[in-house]
């Protein structure tokens, strides 16, 4: 039981809180109809074949334009992040980043800090990145810090500080472990339609041969059930994880389409994106008109000799 709702925190942290804060080197309020309403949209599936055999965990690029108000020649993308996934995932990313003029970026991080691409980076929050590390070798993924451009020119900072982030959760009453135990308790409701056989399945994908392919198929399951998570982390009032990090972000976003950009990529943590979309829809008057699916874990079984 505690090691599958360790899977599950994890998921948590990978999809949906991403809060992943670099340091920086020593050189150098919801509205009550948001809070009330139920989730409409997907961010993050798993696409199936027509056997129902699972071929890939994907996450969602969900375009948004206005039609009238002061915004209506504008087109804002949500492009969904996984901070665990395949190299090629993070290289189409990259790829498509290049289409707009501007990207606002997810990353808890003292302002002007610099992420090396292709380096292991210093990352505070130890319990949470270390984690994620772990996970990452686990799965035979890469980290999204070591393989996104974050030095691209069109690439803004669209996130609190660690000061900020540190501020509001201490102002809020917040924890970790208030997060956590709000993990747990979601846990525990899934677990009665757990489909991937519980602990004893997770227990099994570690110990077998091909323990890579099963853990990831594991997770990515827990990740196609976890629709509840982000509300649960919340709370009625929102929370700063999610909540008020959006806030901050939708706030650079104003600044830039005041300043007249026009084209503009919102790259965060597939999880925000159900309070964002909202926000976007009922304070930018954006419609979202088409969405994409990216491919981020192969689930294709290898075949074998």
């Amino acid at each position: 039981m505690k090691r599958l709702k360790l899977v599950l925190l994890l998921c948590l942290w990978i999809v949906c809180a991403g809060v992943t804060v670099a340091q920086k080197p020593e050189t150098q309020k919801q509205t009550a109809s948001s809070q009330n309403s139920k989730k409409n949209h997907t961010y993050i599936r798993i696409e199936r074949d027509d056997n129902k055999q699972p071929m890939a965990l994907q996450t969602a690029l969900v375009k948004f334009k206005a039609t009238r108000g002061p915004y209506r020649k504008a087109q804002v993308d949500l492009i969904g992040a996984i901070h665990i996934a395949d190299k090629d995932y993070y290289a189409e990313l990259n790829t498509k980043f290049k289409q707009y003029e501007v990207v606002l970026f997810e990353l808890v991080a003292p302002e002007g800090v610099k992420i090396e691409r292709g380096r292991k980076q210093k990352l505070s929050l130890d319990v949470i990145s270390g984690s994620q590390q772990g996970f990452q070798a686990l799965l035979g993924l890469s980290h999204q810090i070591e393989e996104i451009d974050y030095q691209a020119k069109n690439f803004v900072h669209a996130d609190m500080t660690p000061t900020e982030f540190s501020k509001h959760m201490k102002d809020r009453g917040e924890s970790f472990m208030q997060l956590y135990f709000r993990s747990i308790g979601q846990g525990l409701a899934m677990q009665g339609t757990d489909q991937g056989g519980g602990d004893l399945g997770l227990l099994l994908a570690l110990f077998s041969k091909d323990r890579e392919y099963n853990m990831k198929l594991i997770m990515a399951q827990q990740f196609e059930r976890m629709e509840g998570l982000p509300d649960v982390m919340s709370g009625p009032e929102g929370s700063t994880i999610i909540t008020l990090r959006n806030d901050k972000a939708l706030s650079v976003l104003k600044e830039q389409l005041t300043a007249g950009k026009q084209r503009i990529g919102i790259f965060y943590g597939a999880g925000h994106f159900d309070d964002m979309e909202k926000k976007l829809v009922e304070d930018f008057r954006l419609q979202r008109y088409e969405e994409k699916w990216i491919d981020a874990w192969n689930l294709r079984r290898k075949k074998t000799q």
